[in-house]
């Protein structure tokens, strides 16, 4: 039976047949226990890069009460002006709150025509799954796209959650394989964008949160810098 337990080893099954994936090396490697939660909370996963994508990230991070969240996120080079892939699911017995969508559509036609509309098919396609979407709350939704999946269903689901997960993945890396450089000029832009976006995410996303809250707040930060941007 299909489990969203499985979610990276699909997604990194997925791209593996698409790219080479070179192993990144962190700061502070997995596994890691925080010291501030009495060793009853695991951090473990796998970070990748390629040609194109700065950052391949599957966190898996295993909580008391048989929680597990599985982090996926994809940051492309800034070279290659790609908007961001963020994949969440949260496993908590039977049930899941499932996330996923790409940031940064929007600012771009380019992206608009190739990605955008078709995710919005993909999605629409999977009407068991919409019949549970939520909006997001808080300063986050200001870079959810259109297409964004928020959603909490039960186990019977997952086979689904997973169809779907690879299908956004495929047309993820389809744009991604077409994509050019910019041109030196187009860099600056780029960069800006990719600043704003990345303060959003460190004032408002709950990764960034639980980071600080297992590390304290520079731990916490440095290390969601280092594994989700490479900075």
């Amino acid at each position: 039976m299909a489990t969203l337990h499985t979610v990276h080893d699909q997604i990194i099954s997925d791209l593996k047949s698409r790219l080479s994936l070179a192993p990144v090396t962190l700061k502070h490697p997995f596994p890691e226990r925080p010291v501030r939660m009495l060793g009853l909370v695991k951090l473990d996963g796998d970070v990748f890069s390629t040609e194109k994508f700065l950052r391949i990230v599957c966190l898996r991070i295993s909580l008391p009460l048989y929680v597990t969240v599985y982090s996926t996120f994809i940051r492309p080079r800034i070279a290659y002006d790609l908007p961001v892939l963020s994949c969440e699911v949260i496993c908590m017995g039977s049930q899941r709150v499932f996330v996923l969508d790409i940031h940064g559509v929007g600012d771009n036609p380019h992206l608009d025509e190739l990605l955008l509309e078709r995710l919005l098919c993909i999605r629409a396609s999977y009407p068991d799954l919409l019949a549970f979407q939520k909006n997001a709350d808080g300063g986050i939704q200001s870079i959810q796209s259109e297409a964004a999946c928020r959603m909490k269903i039960g186990q019977e689901l997952d086979a689904r959650a997973l169809a779907l997960v690879h299908e956004y993945l495929s047309a993820y890396c389809d744009l991604a394989s077409a994509q050019a450089p910019l041109e030196a000029a187009d860099l600056s832009a780029a960069q800006t964008e990719f600043d704003t976006y990345l303060k959003t995410v460190l004032d408002h996303d709950p990764g960034v949160k639980g980071n600080i809250m297992f590390f304290g707040r520079q731990g916490g930060i440095e290390r969601a810098l280092d594994i989700f941007y490479g900075i």
